[in-house]
């Protein structure tokens, strides 16, 4: 759980190695400092600047330094929190545009305006020790030194702790399709893995004529479809754009098409040659591109070609739901079509490392990882009879919970037909959900080799634990699996939450 320091105490240490043994230490972080020594001198500054105005030395207690929300990868260089006022100081040891610094402190105050604290946002530039805050309307405001020490001397609560409980990514985490309100009016930020790979793409796209493919593609978690949304977003205000959708195209897609300018979404099964032909966008996207059949594909790529338009695909290779989809292997198509530019996400934004842990553990338990997690938002039970999951299914659904079931699928050709959910598998397709529950019984079992196996679903097309992954990975913060009437499977998988 990450810790508060005082930053007079940690700038006092005068060589680098050190400066990051105390800071992994006192901060209590989970990985190893990556501290720069131009980012260890410039706290250096802004301390003997401080010092110098007549701080004492418990004025500089209780800071987070280098801060990362949780999943988020947001950082912020100090921050100092009570239970009305927070306190946040970005350093730069050199100088940059005052439009940079603006937007990083809006992008603080969105983060931290969560905390339903009064805020007060600073930067200062340490080689000159300029100083900025942002004002209470959004503007840029040139500062100084004495601006931030009378802040800091007059915070005299202490502050609070545990940080990490005040920051839950399930606020920062905006979804095109579960909170399109937000997504319209542009209530969210990219992470800077998300910024970066915009950024090259879209740079990409600047320097290339004619037509053009592009590949984006990562796990589920991390952030595809608000990134291709929100590239789609920044590419219509340039020019019309046709967004595919691959899966059915729910209500919230239709609202987002509706407001924006220049956005037309489409589900995949609605696609022709005639309604391409009609459309006379130069940007095609598509979402969730693996699920596309050959002839869709080649459909879309040769209009691409035919009128020189700019294609961008967005995949997750893992998220395959039948046999056709493994065998028409669209991302290896894909990239035959010879790609201009293509991007890999790897951060697990919406699934946490802990669940995602689990999930991979439920895979294959003989991979247990070192015993790095206590699996706390995780529950594993057993129920014995039909009623008893029920009985379960109705406690856990009245906390919250969302019952993915894979019934919808097969109708009532399904072991699973009974039970009534709030979403099937085909209709969960870019969606997440804060908690979920799900069900398991002796359609699953492990082989061998010790890998999750199923056996085979009505629908042939169907495989059952991919079914199972597609509903797991669509949970952002607790996980609750119900196994019935499969005592083995049972002990298997809650072994996986015993401590080592």
């Amino acid at each position: 759980m990450t810790a508060p320091v005082n930053i007079y105490l940690l700038s006092r240490i005068p060589d680098e190695e050190s400066f990051r043994i105390a800071e992994d230490h006192l901060c209590r972080k989970e990985e190893r400092s990556r501290t720069q020594f131009h980012e260890m001198e410039s706290l250096r500054r802004l301390v003997g600047s401080l010092d110098d105005e007549g701080l004492d030395i418990n004025d500089f207690d209780g800071f987070y330094y280098g801060y990362h929300i949780p999943r988020i990868g947001k950082e912020f260089d100090l921050l100092k929190i009570s239970d009305n006022i927070c306190v946040n100081i970005e350093l730069k040891s050199q100088e940059v545009s005052e439009e940079q610094i603006l937007h990083q402190l809006l992008k603080n105050r969105y983060y931290l305006s969560h905390l339903g604290r009064r805020l007060y946002l600073y930067t200062a530039v340490t080689n000159t020790m300029d100083c900025y805050r942002l004002s209470v309307s959004g503007e840029l405001i040139k500062s100084d030194i004495r601006d931030i020490a009378s802040s800091l001397r007059a915070f005299r609560q202490k502050s609070v702790s545990p940080i990490d409980e005040l920051f839950q990514a399930s606020e920062y985490l905006v979804s095109p399709i579960e909170t399109p309100e937000k997504f319209i009016q542009g209530e969210y930020f990219l992470t800077q893995a998300q910024e970066q790979v915009k950024k090259e793409l879209m740079t990409g796209i600047e320097q290339t004529a004619g037509a053009s493919f592009y590949l984006i593609y990562g796990r589920a978690g991390t952030g595809k479809t608000l990134m291709i949304y929100d590239i789609a977003r920044t590419l219509a205000k340039n020019g019309k754009v046709l967004m595919i959708h691959c899966g059915p195209l729910y209500k919230e897609l239709q609202m987002i098409s509706a407001a924006l300018n220049n956005l037309d979404i489409i589900a995949d099964e609605e696609l022709d040659t005639r309604y391409l032909d009609n459309n006379s966008s130069g940007f095609v996207l598509i979402d969730e591109a693996q699920r596309l059949t050959p002839d869709t594909l080649q459909m879309i790529t040769e209009h691409v070609r035919k009128n020189g338009q700019t294609c961008i695909f967005c995949t997750d290779h893992e998220q395959i739901l039948t046999v056709t989809e493994m065998e028409n292997n669209i991302p290896g198509r894909i990239r035959d079509l010879g790609l201009t530019g293509e991007y890999q996400l790897s951060e697990k934004l919406r699934m946490n490392k802990e669940l995602f842990s689990f999930l991979l553990c439920m895979k294959n338990p003989a991979h247990k990882e070192e015993q790095r997690y206590t699996y706390s938002n995780v529950e594993v039970m057993y129920a014995d009879t039909t009623a008893e999951a029920q009985i379960m299914l109705g406690y856990y659904k009245n906390k919250g919970y969302t019952f993915i079931n894979y019934a919808g699928t097969f109708s009532d050709l399904s072991p699973f037909a009974e039970y009534e959910e709030d979403f099937d598998i085909l209709h969960i397709i870019g969606r997440e959900f804060d908690k979920v529950v799900i069900l398991m019984d002796q359609t699953f079992y492990y082989n061998e080799e010790g890998r999750l196996q199923g056996i085979p679903c009505p629908d042939p097309e169907y495989m059952y634990p991919n079914l199972f992954y597609q509903g797991i990975t669509r949970v952002r913060e607790k996980l609750t699996v119900i196994i019935l009437r499969a005592p083995q499977l049972f002990k298997t998988i809650n072994g996986i939450l015993k401590r080592d």
